[in-house]
């Protein structure tokens, strides 16, 4: 039996298989992996206080987390 999902946009709802979403969303994180290699990430230690930098962004994630760990 195949699932399907339902997308909802601002004019209409779109009804596609979930093997069809699987595929979309796979493709995005790959894209996403690729921009992240032209990108690099920077290094906290460059700045001035790297601990409340990252205390300040764990705290961020757990109130607003990001979208793809929504997905998850």
């Amino acid at each position: 039996m195949v699932t399907t999902t339902q997308i909802k946009t601002k004019s209409e709802k779109i009804t596609v298989s979930s093997e069809m979403m699987q595929s979309v969303l796979e493709e995005l994180r790959l894209l996403r992996q690729e921009v992240l290699l032209l990108f690099p990430q920077e290094d906290l230690e460059d700045y001035a206080h790297p601990d409340r930098i990252r205390k300040s962004y764990q705290k961020a994630t757990k109130e607003y987390p990001p979208a793809s760990l929504l997905w998850k």
